[in-house]
């Protein structure tokens, strides 16, 4: 038996610290396009992932969780990185019922992490 460590305390939703860190790196307008196609492109992200877990697709389910795994990093999503970390994990392992339960984890948090997307202030 495998045993899984959990952290005490999740995850910020998001830590807007990052999207500062990527407009140093470029530009404020440049951030804040990543930042809004980051928030548009969520829900989309998030689907493939489930219909890929869904149909027991490991492959597919393994790209979507790589995929809005860094790009939540990029964005300071990094609760949602963490779950997509969580499921990467579960996929890697094969154990398909694991990554059902970090499915529902992740339905679960997108509606958190749209929110604090559409509150968070514009980089300046």
């Amino acid at each position: 038996m495998r045993r899984r460590t959990r952290l005490a305390e999740p995850p910020p939703v998001l830590a807007p610290e990052y999207l500062l860190e990527l407009a140093e790196g470029s530009t404020n307008a440049a951030a804040e396009s990543f930042a809004a196609s980051y928030a548009a492109l969520l829900p989309g992200r998030v689907d493939r992932i489930i219909q890929s877990v869904g149909t027991g697709n490991r492959h597919k389910a393994t790209e979507a969780a790589l995929s809005l795994k860094a790009a939540s990093s990029m964005a300071g999503a990094l609760r949602m990185s963490h779950l997509c970390g969580q499921m990467e994990q579960a996929l890697v392992m094969a154990d398909m019922a694991e990554a059902v339960i970090v499915v529902h984890n992740i339905k679960l948090h997108l509606p958190d992490l749209q929110e604090a997307l559409a509150a968070r202030p514009p980089i300046t």
